[in-house]
């Protein structure tokens, strides 16, 4: 019997040290539940806005400024062709806790950028089955270029620092982005005023060769471009694993060119994976960490390094 009550004494004593260790994990989880609200909610609120372009297009565009002022990164993302920017929040979200400032438009005929007036002053949409080369250009000039417009002004309202801009694209975004980061970067400043060279890396996301006739080959060839950090993911095993490959080589190629022997600036991740485009981002758990770590480690702010500048 005492054998018995013995047991009974210590198994009541384990299931109130295990009582014990329960609560203070829910308090423990509480508590940090409230300090990472309370760091959420000092967070400056992503919101939805509206860019309108030089040709009179609406674009939907998703802005996650950044709380880190004239210190904070920059990104554009360049969603694929039939895509929207909705499917990359949680690549998103985890460069703007990195600090970054990022902007995801929709571009023309995609996402919640659809409609336009058309030349007899009619509304209308667009229709992806009949854009065509004029339209990707369209993209470029007018869509990205209004995107940097809305960048521009943050930039001046001293909430980022586009001097220190990065572009991501994912399959198609690649060559729109990259196209656009070559535009970019033949502006030269005037004086004392800078209006381009604000882009200081590429991420290349399941890239793909060409779309609607204009190909990627002739941005990655230009050894302005080439020289800035590049980034290149696809999954090894995925549709687009080949293209990232003979990209990756060409690059590479320029890149030991340049640098005499040596391709600095360029990182590759072949994930072990079929997957491609935004399923790699958001399913493979390795890949935003180290979108964000190339981020951090090849673009600096500093007074001698991508330095803040007003623009107006």
């Amino acid at each position: 019997m005492q054998a018995l009550a013995a047991t009974r004494n210590a198994e009541s004593r384990s299931h109130r040290t295990q009582w014990i260790t329960v609560i203070v994990y829910l308090l423990a989880t509480a508590i940090a539940g409230t300090v990472v609200a309370q760091d959420d909610a000092a967070k400056p609120k992503p919101r939805k806005v509206s860019l309108k372009t030089k040709d009179g297009v609406e674009l939907r565009a998703f802005y996650f400024p950044s709380d880190r002022g004239k210190e904070a990164v920059t990104v554009l993302l360049v969603h694929e062709w039939q895509g929207q920017a909705s499917p990359y929040s949680k690549l998103v979200l985890a460069l703007r806790d990195a600090g970054c400032a990022v902007l995801v438009p929709d571009y023309r005929g995609h996402g919640g950028s659809r409609d336009y007036v058309n030349q007899r002053g009619q509304d209308d949409q667009f229709n992806i089955a009949t854009m065509n080369k004029r339209d990707i250009e369209n993209i470029v000039s007018f869509d990205l270029e209004k995107a940097k417009a809305f960048l521009k002004e943050e930039n001046d309202e001293e909430r980022l620092n586009l001097n220190a801009l990065v572009v991501i694209g994912i399959r198609e975004g690649c060559i729109l982005g990259a196209h656009w980061t070559q535009r970019d970067w033949s502006f030269p400043s005037v004086g004392s005023m800078k209006q381009g060279q604000d882009v200081k890396a590429l991420v290349l996301i399941s890239p793909r060769k060409q779309i609607k006739g204009i190909g990627i080959d002739p941005v990655i060839s230009n050894p302005t471009i080439v020289n800035l950090p590049i980034m290149v993911v696809a999954g090894a095993a995925g549709p687009d694993a080949s293209e990232a490959r003979r990209l990756v080589k060409r690059v590479e190629s320029y890149k030991t060119r340049i640098g005499r022997g040596e391709a600095s600036g360029l990182e590759i991740k072949y994930m072990k994976t079929n997957l491609s485009g935004p399923s790699l981002v958001n399913e493979v758990s390795s890949v935003i960490p180290s979108i964000v770590k190339f981020i951090k480690e090849n673009v600096e702010i500093s007074d001698d390094t991508n330095e803040w500048i007003k623009r107006d």
